[in-house]
């Protein structure tokens, strides 16, 4: 593995990187391979950014929880009493166990150690044996808040309590999703993959218009994507970058836009009702930075929930989505698995290819390259990571 300079923060280690795409670089191996990179990012992005952890559909009624690890720390999200999901520290407040594993429903947290228990609001219901502790106030041990806000159903955790509010880092995004009614979505299906690859290369991924040829070339590639027009991409005001694909019928599923080969001809969903003029003829695929992507198309939706755990190694959860309209038609068990089908193909050669880049990544030959005219997207992705990383600089 090629060794990381002793100041990493100098930006001349990065002015190449910042040019403009078709002249930029791509980032060092060391961005995806050094641990001492890595605990950057953690401190100074993700620290400090929304991070996506899912639908409300995750904690559906009152009491219902799910306990996660984001880049190391334990939160919990449960839904209250009074319908409202929220955050918590998943750490008691007597001596700092963590109180809840998985996912389930509870009427109260209670510590598995010394019995502290809190309500479904935080607030620190019962602590047996502490009557005699001098100035022991129980409205003075509540679980920790970790801030929480959704946007149209999607849940956001920020572990930076002065930061943007997630409308600020949204910026103009829900107003061009808006069309597709992104708060009418139910998730169908979550699908987990561990994965040895370091979360910016999913992302890059993600964005890369170019290798949908070699990846997917037997896949996606003769029955969608050389029926679709290159991606337009934009951005606005707020945290986010975005593209337009034009195309005909579904991307959704395998055959859905025409062409030879299995499921050639299949037909899915009708188009989204809300959907008007060139949406829908199109998927529009946001990502949100750092890492959130998305996938809103003219007839499903789906979204990739990213879980950083080193600078080799990430969990990422595949989720689908359809309005509530589609999830209660007749045939909607039937027609599923179409686009579950879709997904079960592409995202396992997407994984491979992202390892594989990893185990070139660590190779002491592992130099930066170039991009090419359809990688705009990803040095766009670059140069806001470095940003929020090393500083804005000259770039």
């Amino acid at each position: 593995m090629l060794s990381p300079p002793e100041d990493l923060l100098d930006p001349r280690h990065y002015e190449r990187v910042r040019r403009p795409p078709l002249e930029a670089t791509t980032l060092p191996a060391w961005c995806y391979t050094s641990p001492e990179w890595y605990r950057l990012e953690v401190e100074r992005i993700f620290r400090r950014a929304w991070n996506l952890v899912g639908r409300g559909d995750r904690v559906p009624a009152p009491g219902d929880y799910v306990a996660l690890e984001y880049v190391g720390i334990p939160v919990i999200v449960v839904r209250g009493k009074d319908g409202v999901a929220c955050a918590f520290a998943n750490t008691c407040r007597h001596r700092g166990s963590m109180l809840l594993d998985g996912a389930g429903n509870c009427r109260a947290i209670k510590c598995r150690y010394h019995g502290w228990t809190y309500g479904l609001d935080g607030r620190l219901a019962g602590a047996p044996d502490m009557e005699e502790s001098r100035g022991f106030r129980r409205e003075d041990y509540g679980l920790v808040p970790v801030r929480l806000e959704t946007w149209a159903g999607f849940m956001f955790l920020s572990f930076d309590p002065a930061g943007p509010s997630l409308a600020e880092w949204l910026g103009e995004l829900p107003e061009r999703v808006a069309p597709y009614s992104p708060q009418d979505l139910v998730t169908t299906r979550r699908k987990e993959y561990e994965l040895r690859c370091n979360w910016k290369l999913y992302v890059e991924n993600f964005k890369d218009m170019s290798h949908t040829r070699e990846v997917h070339g037997t896949t996606l590639w003769p029955m969608q994507e050389r029926f679709a027009a290159p991606a337009a991409f934009e951005r606005g005001r707020g945290e986010w970058l975005a593209g337009f694909v034009q195309h005909q019928g579904s991307r959704a599923i395998l055959g859905g836009v025409g062409g030879a080969g299995a499921g050639a001809g299949a037909k899915g969903f009708p188009t989204i009702a809300s959907l008007r003029g060139h949406d829908r003829e199109g998927s529009y695929y946001p990502t949100v930075f750092p890492l959130a992507c998305f996938g809103f198309c003219n007839d499903s939706a789906w979204f990739l929930e990213m879980y950083p755990l080193g600078p080799d190694r990430m969990r990422l959860v595949v989720a689908s989505c359809f309005h509530k309209e589609t999830v209660a038609r007749p045939d909607f068990e039937a027609l599923a698995p179409l686009y579950y089908r879709r997904m079960d193909i592409a995202v396992p050669e997407d994984n491979a290819a992202n390892e594989n880049t990893q185990r070139g990544l660590a190779s002491p030959h592992a130099l930066p390259g170039r991009m090419g005219r359809l990688e705009e997207a990803v040095s766009l992705l670059n140069r806001w990571w470095l940003e929020r990383t090393i500083g804005a600089g000259d770039g």
